[in-house]
């Protein structure tokens, strides 16, 4: 199966680009972070989207199980 690119942007990197407008508030202090320090890793069957809040360290991740 191949990845669709729309807009030059793969579906991974515009889910990480969501993450990175849209979930701004840390859950653990109320930091709003403007920038756009979210990362993704995958090792081929999992990927993870994480969020250290750059206030008080906390880790939000978000994660999908690759079919």
């Amino acid at each position: 199966m191949v990845a669709q690119i729309i807009s030059g942007r793969s579906p991974l990197e515009r889910l990480r680009h969501r993450y990175e407008t849209t979930d701004k508030k840390c859950t653990a202090c109320g930091y709003v972070d403007e920038g756009r320090n979210w990362t993704s890793q995958t090792n081929g069957r999992k990927i993870v989207y994480r969020h250290v809040c750059p206030s008080c360290d906390a880790e939000h991740d978000h994660t999908y199980n690759i079919l």
